[in-house]
């Protein structure tokens, strides 16, 4: 359990955010978290219990379902006001028969203070070390009566981060630190090398001419290539591309992406244009009407409205592989260089056997993308509740909410366009450089219409004109709405007395509907966006439920047996699946049973075994084929680096997910006096095994898996006549086995400390045995695994520790936070000096697989400076990150570092005040 306590000891603006700091979340999905969808969810903060994916965890507000915000189904936090929160109630392990779908994980039930009297307000403020992450919070809520028989509570928030710049606006991430991998014919090095300084080799932003191919396409030799290497001044004009040498005495620094040192710094057209963290802005407001009918009749309405505005970066154009022919109008237009090495018409003219040539360029100076997305959330519930008698109650409750997502991607790149433009001749009949397609020369009707509003691109420098520009880009966008309707209706009591105690039971039903209807725009339907297209979703599922529990005592209040008692529960599941083009229909059954033992008073045993089921949800059925980049070691290839094309969807065949999970704890509540007595604890072991996991498999894992003989990832690798590796097909599949195992910790303790206050810590900690994914090539453990590589799946620490320890002594008050990570592996897939197996031939050995540990200090001071009567007033200022603890230097996702697991931002300040009446 989290109290609103938690979030003022902290300081934290969202109950997001003092979730995924407890040890059993990981905040995979967050305004900091790398490896952001560049069209989809920005900066929610999404609950993810036991690193199983946030798809897996099911989060409700009082009990009762709350509209998705994701095209995944899930909840985002942000639209739930946190000052309204009495507590925070995670359920972990599996939950499926008691809540339903998706509470593989767990379920985190958000408690509102439906009886708030009075009114509360606050204002805080905040600012990094460096001046960026500006937030603000003001918020306020208050309740009251209303005559004898209503109650009305009402509260809102208001919050806005400006976020961080890209990865250059940290002096660590600056470092460049990343994975260089190693350049053919070099064996003396690790087949990945994480250094620093680290830059494309192979990309520049004015242009690098990469090869020269004869007709054939054939590459020369790079000793005997003439145009290799000359690169381009912003004016046009040529020079020499300064290669890296950084590697010392290994000859070649340079791979087919990347090199050790060299020209570039601060301009990694990888990732140069992605933030730190999302600048966000959200307002979340929520009412509830109580309506006392009778003694045993009480109904409520609740009105809730959400919305949450973000920005993003997206990736600009980029293409090492260029084509431009010999004929291209624009080489004649580059400025003469008085060293003959550097002109290309006339090493062109001197080669004819020389076709064309190899540019890579990132074309930021066309614009970087950004992407604007709003969302926007209307909830309300009807709910009633009463008694029949002293034994029996009921309730049941209406929801209806719908979710408004709309995504604007600002000078998105058509990659056919580029392709168009920058392929320019010159027109022999006007004498004007023209697209190739628009050419006189080109008779074909259907290529000239679909050149139509061509506009030549020079490649060379930074020379786009702006009619160039608007021809090579446009404003893609996604629309999507979400509309839910729940009808829930339970009823409980003691069905009869027993030896032990009443037999208690429970049952009910639910019926529930999620559809989406959207739309995006032409370039992004068909693939024809480089990178951050919109996603055309459509489709409904219908689910029919129901459900009983029971409870069964069988002794109370003898030796050794002060309790003991069995539980159980069962739900079936009817699944209605409807898409553009398909229909379907699935049925599941959950169950749990579960077993609870007190001996002595201070004693208390707990067991459960549980069925849990997980089904797929309409963007994992009925999503589109959306496409990006993925850098990828190609271990057939001797692990050389390569870009290829990743193209990801959904599976209207996939089947629901289905988990086995167990559950054993301990709990100690010593009574009476002394040091014991203050002491409260608890261990809880879990086991959670999830059979036809679905999920992207990621395209790393794909190209490593088909290496190592999957047969069936093979299928989902392209390579072209060379074997060099074109395009990852990585859709949904029902392929993987999840196993993760583990214990959860809790230790709180009170001292007293007479008239200097009194002391209290509260120790949490998870300990993770396996986080394994398993496929017919074999088993993946990522307990441990603390780095994160784009198109791998994250990991977990082995264990993470998180304390709180408050001192407080009449008006003031002050805590410390203190959160360690331990040291773990950066990659499962590579094999360091230090692990057993390794050799510096193989091709996934790596000259480090190990990342650091990190502890991290906040410290709250709050002082109350007015308690009269009724009315109070809290001033408060804290740091976050107190030794301004940088993350380790490993590669990310997007960059240096890994988000999920380690803060980004450095030392931050913040101060407010609170009170109330």
């Amino acid at each position: 359990m989290v109290g609103a306590d938690r979030l003022e000891q902290r300081g934290v603006t969202n109950i997001g955010d003092a979730l995924n700091e407890l040890p059993s979340f990981r905040a995979t999905t967050g305004p900091a978290s790398q490896g952001l969808s560049e069209t989809g969810y920005i900066g929610g903060r999404i609950l993810d219990l036991r690193g199983l994916g946030p798809v897996r965890t099911l989060t409700l507000v009082d009990g009762k379902r709350f509209v998705p915000a994701t095209l995944q189904g899930t909840v985002d936090t942000n639209l739930i006001p946190s000052v309204l929160l009495e507590r925070a109630e995670v359920v972990t392990g599996g939950a499926s028969a008691a809540y339903g779908s998706d509470a593989v994980a767990g379920v985190v039930n958000l408690i509102i203070n439906g009886r708030l009297e009075g009114f509360k307000a606050s204002a805080q403020s905040g600012i990094t070390d460096r001046g960026d992450d500006r937030q603000t919070l003001l918020s306020l809520a208050g309740g009251a009566k209303i005559g004898n028989n209503l109650h009305l509570i009402a509260g809102m928030e208001y919050e806005k981060s400006t976020g961080i710049g890209n990865c250059y606006e940290r002096e660590w991430c600056a470092t460049e630190t990343l994975n260089f991998g190693r350049p053919p014919g070099i064996t003396n090095i690790p087949a990945n090398n994480i250094l620093s300084g680290v830059r494309p080799s192979t990309i520049s932003r004015r242009g690098v001419i990469n090869s020269s191919r004869n007709a054939a396409g054939i590459a020369f030799s790079s000793a005997t290539d003439p145009l290799r290497g000359i690169t381009f001044n912003p004016d046009g004009s040529a020079r020499f591309f300064q290669y890296g040498t950084g590697l010392g005495s290994v000859a070649n620094s340079v791979n087919s992406l990347y090199m050790v040192g060299g020209e570039g710094e601060g301009e990694n057209g990888y990732f140069d244009a992605l933030p730190l963290k999302s600048p966000t802005e959200r307002v979340a407001a929520y009412a509830r009407l109580t309506w006392d009918i009778s003694p045993n009749i009480t109904a409520a309405l609740d009105v809730s409205y959400g919305r949450l505005r973000a920005r993003h970066g997206v990736r600009e154009y980029k293409d090492a592989e260029t084509v431009i022919r010999r004929d291209n109008a624009f080489i004649d237009l580059l400025p003469q260089s008085p060293d003959p090495r550097l002109n290309i018409r006339s090493i062109l003219n001197a080669n004819p056997n020389i076709a064309s040539f190899r540019l890579g360029r990132t074309y930021n100076d066309i614009g970087v993308g950004r992407t604007l997305a709003r969302n926007e959330t209307f909830r309300t519930v009807a709910s009633i509740k009463g008694k029949i008698s002293d034994g029996w109650s009921w309730d049941a409750y209406y929801e209806f909410g719908r979710n408004n997502f709309h995504s604007t991607v600002y000078n998105a790149s058509i990659t056919s366009n580029y392709n168009r433009a920058i392929d320019a001749v010159r027109d022999p009949v006007s004498g004007q450089i023209v697209c190739r397609a628009l050419s006189s020369l080109n008779t074909d009707p259907a290529s000239r219409a679909a050149a139509a509003g061509c506009v030549p691109l020079n490649p060379f420098g930074n020379l786009t004109t702006p009619a160039a520009q608007a021809y090579v880009s446009t404003n893609a966008f996604q629309k999507n709405r979400t509309t839910e309707h729940v009808i829930v209706g339970n009823l409980n009591g003691t069905l009869i007395d027993l030896w032990a105690g009443p037999l208690s039971v429970a049952f009910g039903g639910e019926f529930r509907s999620d559809k989406i209807t959207g739309d995006t725009d032409f370039y992004s339907q068909n693939l024809l966006l480089f990178q951050g297209g919109g996603s055309l979703v459509q489709g409904k599922v219908e689910v029919t439920e129901g459900y009983v529990e029971a409870e069964l005592p069988l002794a109370h209040d003898i030796t050794l047996l002060r309790e003991l008692s069995l539980n159980g529960a069962v739900r079936r599941t009817h699944y209605n699946r409807q898409g553009a083009n398909n229909q379907s229909t699935v049925n599941a059954t959950t169950w749990k049973v579960g077993a609870v033992w007190e001996p002595v008073e201070w004693l208390r045993l707990r067991g459960t075994r549980s069925r849990d089921i997980r089904a797929p949800n309409i963007a994992e059925l009925f999503g589109p084929t959306t496409q990006s980049f993925g850098i990828i070691n190609d271990r057939q290839n001797g692990g050389a680096q390569i870009q290829p094309r990743v193209l990801s969807g959904s599976n209207p065949n996939l089947v629901p997910e289905v988990a086995n999970t167990w559950t054993v704890g301990v709990v100690l509540q010593p009574r009476g006096g002394g040091l014991l007595g203050r002491l409260r604890a608890s261990v809880d072991y879990y086991d959670i095994q999830i059979d036809d996991a679905i999920g992207n498999i990621g395209g790393q894992t794909i190209v490593d898996r088909c290496f190592q003989g999957a047969t069936e990832f093979c299928n989902l690798v392209t390579r072209d006549a060379s074997g060099i590796l074109t395009r990852i097909v990585d859709t949904q599949q029902n392929v993987n086995k999840l196993i993760t195992r583990g214990l959860d910790v809790e230790l709180t303790y009170r001292q007293p400390l007479g008239d200097m206050g009194n002391v209290d810590l509260r120790l949490l900690a998870t300990i993770t045995n396996n986080l394994i994914t398993r496929d017919s090539a074999g088993s993946t453990d990522r307990a441990g695994q603390t780095g994160l590589r784009g198109g791998t799946v994250p990991g977990v620490p082995d264990y993470i520790l998180d304390g709180l320890l408050t001192w407080s002594r009449e008006a003031l008050s002050v805590s410390a936070h203190a959160r360690y990570i331990p040291s773990g592996f950066y990659n499962s897939s590579f094999i360091g000096p230090d692990q057993e197996g390794y050799n510096v031939a193989a091709t996934n050995s790596s000259n480090i697989n190990s990342v650091p540990d990190a502890i991290y200090v906040d410290l709250m001071t709050q002082i109350e400076f007015l308690k009269d009567g009724g009315r109070n007033g809290t001033f408060f200022f804290g740091i976050d990150n107190l030794f301004d603890k940088d993350p380790p230097l490993v590669p990310g996702a997007n960059g240096v570092g890994n988000n999920l697991l380690f803060s980004p931002v450095g030392r931050a300040y913040k101060a407010g005040i609170r009170f109330g009446f």
